[in-house]
């Protein structure tokens, strides 16, 4: 995996306009003691290999290599990738370190690889065998090779530290190709940025700051550990309520709920608060909850849609907080990329995390524990990379009511929620696409719920309309990719407020369209144009919530922004089923794409939505 992600950088590096000549410019702190960490760590390697380093020493030299090689790395933290790197490092090293030196390789995980899961042929690794059960954790089973990858060429069995130090050093080695990382730490405001050759592409610029790829990264990694767990959720509670759908019902009512319940009071905290310690201790205790998943679901399943209604109020804190930090870390004109890259994480991760996810989970069986124990591994990776990032702080004006005890503090968050919704109310622009989105919202949500059988309905052939909705799904995933990647690449030269004027339109349009469509190539079709409309008007309508809100009241107007949309999302889903019953499929698919159309349309009445 760090072999792959070497090649991936320097590949991407020179497709980006990049030359190798740039290596050589690297600048490193302690850079001798670097290379020495680096050829240590290799010689170590082979010689392990071998067979020629003796067991009475081989710990002290695997844990002495370990750790000179992670100080170098945390050393220059600040360049793209290398955090993670360091993190990587860290996790292989505490796994092989409480082996005694060898690197533990899961039977089950060997086998779903395709290897021969009886031996382990190789002087670095020892086979880890057995449940998932107190002695898979003692010898650091969550951090041993366990993840499967039965594709050709790449074929092998990655530890969490694995996909950690090779993303981590395929953004480094491809921010060096593109040009020389600088160390920097002053604020983001005050840098200058090389527009010439390859970092004239803001894509290019977000890979080479260092602040913005590991929050990224962070982003990839844990939305991949969440598809994984919501997986093996439904499966865990489908499992204990034998198929229950009120059981299934609550937990995804569990996951939507919080943030329309507690959203605007826990954006008025972040605004209080250092907004990435909210990040960072966000991920520590949803990585607690997801920790104790397996283990409560063992009592009472009950216990576990609490677990995961708790989850989501600890992520009603950390999205808004990522909103709002994320001006402090990238420059004004890459806001919109930036928020466009953090859009194609997410959306990746549905593509990739969601079919992976199906498969680690069927391969686990009754190891279904794991899924939650990597999810909880993810999102500790997630905080340690958010950790490593300087994030200049806002210091806010204390509330008048602040100091007055408890009644005081509550009197005081109140006044606080209520002055971000007087902003937003008195924001024009904010306002008028706050009402677009929650409109738009209704017919999204409608679509959800009712696209199985909107599909089902169609002449499928030989197809199973299980299969022909998973297409669909598929087709959505791919439009809302290829809208994220072209509307970042395209940032500066898209009017954001007639963008989301378009999206609402084109949005609406495709539901009218899908409402009357009798095939299933047109409404795969439609779909990828409904996915690339959401990109249209989500991107830029949170850009330019970021753009005018100003920074001490951003994470509370950010969240009553979220909670009104997401209610308006639980609602639908709802109640749009029972409309179709009512009424039919057509008409209420028709109506919202009516409503969502009338709405985005209605944007061209607002001069401040046109101009924006």
């Amino acid at each position: 995996m760090p072999v792959l992600g070497v090649f991936l950088g320097l590949l991407l590096g020179l497709a980006a306009g990049g030359q190798l000549d740039n290596l050589l410019d690297v600048r490193l702190r302690w850079l001798p003691l670097l290379i020495v960490a680096a050829v240590a760590r290799l010689g170590l390697d082979a010689a392990l290999a071998g067979g020629s380093v003796p067991d009475e020493v081989r710990i002290w030299l695997v844990l002495a290599a370990y750790l000179l090689l992670t100080a170098m790395l945390l050393a220059n933290r600040g360049l793209p990738g290398i955090a993670a790197a360091a993190l990587g490092t860290i996790a292989n090293g505490i796994a092989i370190v409480v082996n005694g030196g060898w690197m533990p390789v899961w039977q089950p995980s060997l086998a779903a690889a395709g290897f021969d899961s009886t031996a382990v042929h190789s002087g670095l690794h020892t086979l880890l065998t057995g449940p998932v059960d107190a002695g898979f954790f003692v010898h650091g089973g969550p951090l041993a090779d366990v993840i499967p990858i039965p594709i050709p060429v790449i074929q092998s069995v990655a530890s969490v530290g694995d996909l950690l130090l090779g993303a981590g050093l395929a953004f480094f080695i491809f921010a060096a190709v593109v040009r020389a990382p600088v160390l920097v730490s002053v604020p983001v405001s005050s840098r200058t940025r090389a527009r010439t050759g390859a970092l004239s592409h803001p894509y290019v610029r977000l890979a080479t700051n260092g602040a913005f790829s590991a929050m990224w990264l962070g982003q990839v990694i844990s939305s991949l550990g969440d598809r994984v767990h919501q997986i093996a959720l439904v499966v865990l509670v489908a499992g204990a309520t034998n198929y229950s759908p009120l059981a299934l019902g609550l937990v995804f009512a569990a996951m939507t709920v919080p943030t329309s319940l507690v959203g605007p009071l826990a954006g008025a905290l972040v605004d209080r608060w250092n907004r990435k310690w909210v990040m960072v201790a966000s991920d520590l205790l949803r990585a607690g909850l997801v920790f104790a998943i397996p283990i409560v679901s063992g009592v009472n399943i009950g216990l576990v849609v609490g677990l995961v209604f708790l989850i989501s109020v600890a992520s009603s804190f950390f999205r808004p907080a990522r909103a709002a930090a994320l001006p402090r870390v990238v420059p004004a004109e890459d806001l919109l990329t930036a928020n466009s890259a953090m859009w194609i994480a997410d959306t990746v991760s549905d593509l990739a995390g969601y079919g992976l996810g199906g498969l680690f989970v069927a391969f686990l069986g009754s190891a279904l524990s794991l899924a939650f124990w990597i999810d909880g591994a993810s999102y500790l990776a997630s905080g340690a990379l958010v950790a490593s990032v300087t994030i200049p702080r806002i210091v806010p004006a204390l509330s008048g009511d602040a100091g007055r005890g408890a009644l005081g503090a509550v009197a005081s968050l109140r006044s606080d929620v209520l002055a971000g919704w007087r902003f937003l109310r008195g924001e024009t622009v904010l306002f008028a696409t706050t009402v677009q989105a929650t409109i738009a919202e209704y017919g999204l949500g409608a679509l959800m719920a009712l696209s199985l059988l909107l599909v089902a309905r169609l002449p499928l052939g030989t197809l199973k309309p299980a299969t022909a909705y998973g297409f669909f799904e598929v087709s959505m995933g791919v439009g809302l990719l290829g809208g994220g990647v072209v509307i970042g690449a395209i940032a500066s030269r898209v009017p954001k407020g007639p963008a989301i004027v378009a999206g609402f339109t084109v949005f609406g349009v495709a539901l009218v369209v899908l409402s009357m469509t009798g095939s299933l190539w047109v409404a795969l079709a439609l779909a990828a144009v409904v996915g690339v409309a959401n990109v249209a008007f989500v991107v830029p309508s949170q850009t330019i919530f970021q753009q005018r809100t100003p920074d001490e009241m951003l994470g509370r107007v950010v969240a009553i922004r979220l909670a009104l949309v997401n209610a308006m999302l639980a609602i639908s889903m709802a109640t749009s089923g029972l409309l179709a019953q009512l009424f039919g499929l057509d008409v209420v698919l028709a109506g919202c794409g009516i409503l969502t159309a009338g709405a985005g349309l209605a944007g061209l009445a607002v001069r401040a939505i046109r101009d924006a």
